[in-house]
């Protein structure tokens, strides 16, 4: 009996897993850097950072606890983020945003959700943390954010300490 075709197959089966298993390290890389990009953003004085990063007509969400009753949703289109980013002064503020830790990242074929706690900080200061689920899609071969949801959260922070090394926070 010639086994050769059988190993033949098996040695096929394991290169194409290794091929696809190489591609989703590959796409999760990128889609890492993606987020560093769009955290570089919004510490930039330049709307132009976010044009291409974000895909056209997305939206984002952002979850806050008020104090005096329940959370509020505010909802936006990633358009008007960039027209937000736009109508501010070169130098207004600091903001940091940044992982605590290192976030989940789910690849399907050209979708993908990061998903992570962050925490926010406004000149050196910390504002508030929470958690960020990102929704990304493959288009024309690059990764690019489709929708941002995030909450905002003042209280039960884990911060992983100040940005500002020198600065003191409030």
């Amino acid at each position: 009996m010639n086994r050769k075709p059988f190993w033949a197959a098996i040695a096929a089966s394991v290169c194409l897993a290794q091929g696809a298993a190489a591609e989703e390290a590959d796409d999760r890389a990128a889609i890492l850097a993606l987020m560093d990009k769009a955290f570089a953003a919004v510490a930039s004085d330049d709307p132009e950072d976010w044009r291409p990063l974000i895909t056209e007509g997305a939206r984002e969400i952002s979850f806050r606890q008020h104090p005096d009753g329940p959370e509020g949703a505010l909802l936006m289109r990633n358009n008007a983020t960039v027209e937000t980013f736009a109508s501010m002064k070169p130098g207004e503020s600091n903001y940091v945003e940044r992982w605590l830790g290192t976030p989940e990242v789910l690849v399907r074929g050209p979708i993908a959700v990061v998903w992570g706690d962050y925490d926010f900080w406004i000149d050196g200061k910390f504002s508030h943390c929470g958690v960020d689920a990102v929704n990304v899609a493959k288009v024309d071969g690059e990764w690019r954010i489709a929708h941002w949801m995030w909450t905002v959260e003042r209280t039960g922070c884990a911060s992983a300490g100040d940005p500002f090394p020198g600065t003191t926070a409030d």
